[in-house]
């Protein structure tokens, strides 16, 4: 075999080994992706303060903050959450908040109940006066007949 034939064949090898190389990224990035659930549904966040104290921010899952002054809500919306089209059962939201100075941050892992297709719109928190922490996932406001939450537990 000549050297030129032996330099060509290594080349071509050299070659071949690069182009798989380079594809190594792009295949990495596929099974990351293949991870990921492409149909979920984004939410804005909703907070609803039933409580005599602020609430200096909140967020659901570590996403959307806000401050909510005490007995008040709705007003304004967060970016973003993703919820699953299909309800699981054993779904959990964590809820993070803090008190009005933005201080002693706490967490909760709250069940988030059941939902439809029809729900879309928003996913709203609760903080209630007992001490609760309610979450819906829901196209309407505080105050429609067919909201979730009703009675003296709905008053802000």
């Amino acid at each position: 075999m000549s050297p030129i034939a032996t330099a060509s064949s290594a080349t071509n090898r050299l070659s071949a080994w690069l182009r798989t190389l380079r594809l190594l990224p792009l295949l990495a990035l596929s099974f990351l992706l293949a991870g990921c659930p492409a149909d979920n549904v984004p939410l804005e966040v909703v907070g609803y303060n039933h409580t005599d104290r602020s609430i200096g921010y909140f967020s659901v899952n570590g996403g959307g903050s806000t401050f909510l002054m005490k007995h008040s809500g709705g007003g304004g919306y967060t970016c973003c959450i993703t919820v699953p089209p299909v309800y699981k059962p054993g779904m959990k939201a964590t809820i993070t908040w803090s008190d009005e100075a933005g201080e002693n941050p706490r967490s909760r892992e709250i069940a988030v109940p059941p939902y439809g297709p029809d729900d879309f719109g928003a996913f709203a928190v609760h903080f209630l006066r007992d001490g609760q922490i309610k979450v819906f996932v829901t196209r309407y406001g505080l105050g429609h007949p067919d909201y979730n939450l009703k009675g003296d537990e709905a008053k802000l």
